[in-house]
């Protein structure tokens, strides 16, 4: 042979091994759930974990709230509530007597007072205060200490503390975790017996095993707590839609719930009617208590109030779709009714009623403290199964070495290490110092929750520096040795600084309490297991000889992919929610709705069909088509003669 004709077929060899895009369907899933499943890991893990954590959200907010009184059942009588809201509109008036909106919250379980909310304008922050329901005088903004408390973890888990900048971002990336899981099940061969076997002490086979029976044993629930988790954010996420068929995302629901139609400004100034007289209305025709007024642009002729009436808590929990309190719509100058919504009365049809049922799904509004839990299992499996995907990455490379970046591989290599040790340890730890700072940070420092949060993120950010000075054996083994120590003595510190202990919760009955403080210490025993597990794995030394280097062209072909499958799988999508409501045999505001819950699950065929093309090229070529055709139908179907 040719010297030259066989360099020609040695590299022709390598370039086929090198991408798995020629081998075959299985290969090329292999590829995306390993490399989407890495790179969107240490985000996801993130995701998995405050979202267990956000199970409990109630429960460790009345913790970080010790001053608080334990819950009490609220007796008044409709007289007392419009006397309460005839106190807050007056406080309201002085406060913005005209703007975006105010509203009043009426007295619960947990808080005896009246909150009130008032924004100036649609880009103004929401002002609060809490006033006495019978002197409406201003009272401290919090009950004790003030905190984020639980609810610091569900902001971390669908928005990252970023506002809608952060929901965007848990949205790309919860779309990735659908692909991974999706190209999970068509790689295991051997899903079923996957799920009896695991052998321990086997290195690399270990970690295998962990991964996949934490995937197989939640996997229904993973699938069904990503989609829904999409699903919530629709109008967000995949608006074509709406803006395909409506003017506005507030037209489309009026059209949708059976509403009257958002109201625009008129600028013409006019007094709010007295809104206890309207609470008492509210309250006869739903034969319920009221709950919580809401008045859109007060102190304008187009002002609108709504009151709704009160959830019964524990017979929503009954159900997947639950009934609800109703509501009553007013017109805000004269007192008209403009709409009755009735306690168990649904509107939107079927689809609606399908995002509502996930909806509750995905927030475990259902089934009490049984499902509760169920969840907080899952949910930790769900975080040990990218965790252990993402360790099981560079247990793989320590003993193979890829050499996919270059020259650059072993610092990579590091960095990837340092970000599992930081997300995946440092995380715990950032977890539980938040703990520890609303018993530490003193009760009455301004903008306490603030310093709450900002312990939370030092304290994570303190974790990454360290995993990235030490080596990797050992900043695991220090990492998960601080997270269980701090789960183990936080109900000593607790008793230090407020004197209440577990079994004092106990004896109060105070089980929420109670359940946090035992859960931390299960927690911490959990981790000083796996800390010692550490100590005795230490990780093998890289191999002295690397794999060749990829080739540019096929790192260069995976950016194509990348961008394929993100810019032009969203535009198909969208192409597809915009154009089905005129071929789905429902009203269109349901159709409209049901073509885009189904827009995402398109987007993820497309994801998966462009990262098992061969050609980046016809992954483009692909998803524009699929974009530009539904798009220009929809365009054909508005001129005269259309559909």
């Amino acid at each position: 042979m040719n010297p030259d004709s066989e360099i020609v077929v040695n590299t022709a060899t390598t370039v086929i091994k090198s991408n798995p895009f020629v081998r075959g369907f299985r290969q090329c899933m292999t590829w995306l759930h390993t490399w989407g499943g890495l790179w969107a890991g240490w985000v996801l893990f993130v995701i998995f974990l405050t979202g267990t954590l956000g199970v409990f959200d109630d429960p460790i907010t009345r913790w970080m709230k010790p001053e608080q009184p334990p819950a009490a059942e609220v007796i008044s009588t409709g007289t007392e509530r419009a006397q309460a809201v005839r106190l807050a509109q007056t406080y309201l008036q002085q406060a913005m007597p005209r703007g975006e909106f105010w509203g009043i919250e009426l007295p619960g379980e947990f808080d005896s007072a009246v909150g009130v909310f008032w924004q100036e304008d649609e880009e103004s922050e929401l002002q609060q205060a809490r006033l006495d329901p019978v002197t409406g005088e201003a009272l401290d903004k919090t009950i004790g200490r003030e905190t984020e408390g639980g609810h610091h973890f569900v902001h971390m888990h669908f928005e990252f503390h970023a506002g809608e900048a952060g929901i965007w971002l848990v949205g790309f990336f919860t779309m990735v975790m659908l692909a991974a899981l999706v190209s999970g099940v068509v790689i295991h061969k051997r899903i079923f017996k996957d799920f009896f076997t695991f052998r321990p002490k086997k290195g690399q086979r270990s970690w295998l095993d962990a991964h996949n029976v934490a995937s197989v044993l939640t996997l229904p629930f993973q699938f069904m707590i990503v989609y829904t988790g999409l699903v919530i954010f629709y109008t967000l996420y995949m608006p074509a839609g709406i803006f395909a068929h409506y003017s506005s995302k507030e037209v489309y629901f009026s059209q949708l719930l059976s509403r009257p139609a958002p109201r625009a400004e008129t600028h013409i100034e006019a007094q709010v009617v007295s809104l206890d007289q309207l609470l008492l209305t509210t309250e006869t025709r739903l034969d319920r208590p009221a709950s919580f007024v809401s008045v859109t642009h007060p102190g304008d002729s187009s002002a609108s109030v709504r009151v709704f009436g009160l959830v019964d808590a524990v017979e929503s929990e009954q159900y997947l779709l639950p009934p609800g309190g109703g509501s009553v719509i007013f017109d805000g100058i004269s007192g008209a009714i403009l709409d009755v919504q009735l306690p168990g009365e649904h509107r939107g049809g079927g689809a609606q009623a399908v995002q509502r049922v996930m909806g509750t799904l995905h927030m475990a509004r259902f089934g009490g403290d049984t499902i509760r839990w169920l969840y907080f299992l899952c949910g930790l499996a769900g975080a040990v199964m990218i965790a252990t995907g993402s360790i099981l990455f560079m247990v793989k490379r320590r003993q193979k070495a890829l050499n996919e970046f270059g020259a650059q591989t072993r610092r990579i290599y590091r960095l990837i290490e340092t970000l599992n040790v930081a997300v995946i340890a440092g995380l715990c730890i950032a977890c539980i110092a938040y703990l520890w700072g609303n018993r530490l940070i003193p009760v009455g420092i301004e903008d306490r929750s603030y310093w709450e949060i900002a312990t939370f993120f030092a304290v994570w950010l303190a974790a990454l520096l360290h995993a990235s000075i030490r080596p990797v054996a050992s900043a695991w083994v220090e990492q998960l040795s601080l997270a269980a120590l701090l789960c183990l003595a936080l109900p000593l510190l607790n008793g230090l600084t407020t004197g209440q202990q577990v079994w004092t919760y106990g004896l109060q009955g105070d089980w929420e309490r109670a359940g946090v403080e035992l859960t931390v210490i299960g927690l911490g025993l959990l981790l000083a297991i796996m800390a010692n597990k550490a100590r005795s794995m230490a990780p093998a030394a890289f191999p002295q000889k690397a794999a060749a280097p990829v080739p540019a062209a096929y790192r260069n072909g995976i950016l194509m992919r990348v961008l394929a499958a993100t810019l032009g799988g969203y535009a198909a999508a969208s192409g597809l929610a915009m154009l089905l409501p005129l071929v789905l045999p429902m009203a269109r505001a349901e159709a409209v709705l049901a073509s885009t819950l189904l827009s995402f699950v398109a987007y993820t065929g497309v994801i998966i069909w462009v990262f098992s093309v061969q050609a980046p090229k016809r992954a483009w070529q692909g998803a524009f088509f699929l974009a530009a055709g539904c798009t220009l139908t929809l365009f054909a179907s508005t001129m005269p003669g259309g559909m």
